[in-house]
């Protein structure tokens, strides 16, 4: 961003970051274009969505959605960051929920990569888009997952149009996917451990689904589970026999080497380490 258009943006930007919705309504009022400014690659209501950001207030989004922000792009990275409440109000904005953003994937698809179960729980509500198992599978639809097999566990259909490849959100992972039935169970277990969804974890694993099975770069459930600091998962997987001595191919690491990397000091991730015996 040019110097002059920061120098226009500043007064706005100053009540964005003060939670101001009155100061920004004027700033807005007084230059309306600035809305559509983008800094740094964001637009201020993609700002709102961000991590680092503190907490912005629902009437300072609401000053920018009534000055006609784009929204869509904004939806993907709130259900990205898990941020569930902007989520519920940028769709009641109008946000397209199919609309895919950066990675060319849709908010739903974006938040099951990144284990954002809160933000896929408000989002489910508007459908799949791209159906597909892995992802009826991180969203906790275990009744959409199983119309995808047979009684004995076999899959029924294709897996759909879109299969996750964590390239796709910025890993230096290159997945090789596979017609392969096996990787795509596999898939479907990895992503739910990873959002938690522990009711469609067991129901593929009574059907042959290994637990540790792991479909790209060696990374298992148990690895994505501690990542996203999910440790009822973390605890579930343990109790269902999963292996703590796995080393992925991106880090060379164990599920306890992942705990320790992914500590951020909250409780969940103090409670993994407990687990973990970390």
């Amino acid at each position: 961003m040019a110097s002059d258009e920061l120098t226009r943006l500043q007064p706005a930007l100053n009540a964005f970051f003060e939670n101001d919705s009155q100061a920004l309504e004027k700033a807005i009022l007084a230059d309306p274009g600035i809305v559509h400014f983008a800094a740094r690659g964001d637009t201020m209501v993609e700002l709102a969505a961000q991590p680092g950001i503190a907490s912005v207030s629902r009437d300072v989004i609401s000053v920018l959605i009534a000055a006609g922000a784009h929204l869509d792009r904004a939806l993907n990275l709130a259900a990205c960051w898990n941020r569930a409440d902007m989520v519920r109000q940028l769709l009641a904005a109008g946000a397209d929920p199919a609309a895919r953003a950066d990675a060319d994937i849709t908010p739903l698809e974006s938040a099951a990569y990144h284990g954002s179960s809160d933000a896929a729980d408000a989002l489910i509500e508007t459908g799949y888009h791209r159906p597909t198992l892995w992802l009826a599978a991180s969203s906790g639809q275990l009744d959409v997952v199983k119309s995808w097999f047979d009684p004995d566990g076999a899959l029924l259909k294709p897996p759909g149009s879109y299969r996750p490849n964590l390239a796709d959100v910025g890993w230096p992972i290159v997945t090789e996917t596979r017609d392969d039935p096996a990787q795509v169970r596999a898939e479907a277990l990895v992503f739910a451990a990873a959002n938690g969804r522990r009711g469609v974890v067991s129901w593929l694993i009574e059907r042959g689904v290994a637990v540790d099975a792991r479909p790209h770069a060696e990374i298992t459930g148990l690895h994505l589970a501690i990542m996203f600091r999910k440790a009822r998962m973390v605890e579930h997987l343990l109790a269902l026999g999963a292996s703590t001595s796995i080393h992925d191919a991106r880090y060379d690491a164990t599920p306890s080497a992942w705990a320790a990397k992914c500590d951020d000091g909250s409780d969940a991730s103090g409670t993994i380490r407990q687990l973990l015996s970390v």
